[in-house]
């Protein structure tokens, strides 16, 4: 044993979803961009990402954000997502608990008002939360998303045990595909994890033989990570219930915020919600829900897109400070699948 660099951290919780919130210890280069920053943590800092999202410090569905410096006036900061596995361009569920964490710990200085505004630069664009606060209390975050498009419908496939069904492809901040359960037996909910999860990954990969993923008009976008399954909710107001399979399999457990974003964009397509039409998200635990509107019509590049606002709230769990012995395998990270 020998002394190490020491990382602190904030854990915290979006509808069940968790968070580990990274911001100190990582010197980026100054001046650099948020696609810089993330070319950094990949080649010099990859380590801290597997040691700090994997056993056994962390575990198969945990989630992170390197919570970064800003690269220009623009912005306030920069957020990088993370998972045990790879990156993410953009978190919702993410977005509104560092929000909330930056204005509850002192890292962002509050507006008088009881609103603060921070923008944040993802790797997806530009994301502007608000934070609503009274005294001591921190009470949600709304954030405007980046824009939302409707990529390819009606994607057809075969799901085993469930028949041919049918995807459309939606970018909500990340590339979703978007599949609708209702007539099928498989049911959105914790106790069927394992098979959503399965079901998922098949799915995914059905999907990435058909289309060609590319957005408009950011070139390092072409990948699908997320497959969402919906059905009728079970929550009295809301649209829809869902589920996001992603990465190695995990679920998330909040409604999701870019799949919220990404839902939204779908309906829009279908004629069944219209702009400034506010909707409620459940999500797999049953016990939440985020608050979703399209604003407004935009374009990317040519392509016609929303402007999705997601509102939710986090609870704070804790704090750390890790310190991670590299030439220990075990310290440094590992996965049980």
């Amino acid at each position: 044993m020998r002394v190490q660099d020491v990382y602190n951290v904030i854990y915290t919780h979006t509808e069940g979803e968790p968070l580990c919130i990274i911001y100190s210890g990582v010197p980026y280069p100054a001046g650099s961009t948020i696609l810089e920053k993330r070319a950094f943590l990949e080649e010099n800092y990859d380590w801290l990402r597997k040691a700090l999202m994997r056993e056994p410090r962390g575990h198969a569905d945990m989630f992170g954000v390197f919570l970064t410096p800003p690269s220009s006036r623009d912005y306030d900061a920069g957020l990088i997502y993370i998972d045990g596995k790879e990156y993410s361009h953009m978190c919702g569920h993410g977005t509104i608990a560092v929000a909330m964490a930056m204005v509850a710990n002192g890292l962002v200085a509050r507006d008088p008002s009881g609103l603060t505004r921070i923008r944040f630069e993802t790797t997806a664009g530009l994301v502007v939360a608000e934070v609503a606060h009274e005294g001591d209390r921190v009470l949600w975050t709304r954030f405007e998303n980046v824009p939302a498009y409707v990529a390819a419908q009606d994607i057809a496939f075969e799901l085993p045990g469930y028949g041919p069904l049918k995807a459309d492809l939606v970018w909500g901040g990340n590339y979703f595909g978007i599949i609708d359960l209702r007539g099928t037996s498989l049911r959105i909910a914790p106790e069927n994890g394992s098979e959503l999860s399965r079901m998922g990954l098949i799915a995914r990969e059905e999907i990435r033989k058909k289309v060609k993923v590319q957005h408009p008009t950011e070139a390092h976008i072409n990948n699908l990570n997320f497959v969402t399954f919906w059905h009728e909710p079970t929550i009295e107001g809301c649209l829809y219930k869902n589920v996001h399979v992603f990465s190695a399999g995990q679920l998330d457990r909040s409604p999701g915020g870019t799949g919220t974003s990404a839902m939204m964009a779908y309906f829009e397509a279908r004629g069944v919600i219209g702009l400034n039409q506010p909707i409620t998200s459940e999500g797999l635990l049953g016990s939440g829900t985020f608050e979703g509107c399209l604003i407004g019509e935009t374009t990317l590049g040519t392509v016609r897109a929303v402007r999705p606002t997601v509102k939710g709230t986090a609870g704070m769990l804790g704090t750390a400070s890790w310190t991670i012995n590299r030439e220990d395998p075990v310290d440094a990270g590992f996965l049980v699948l």
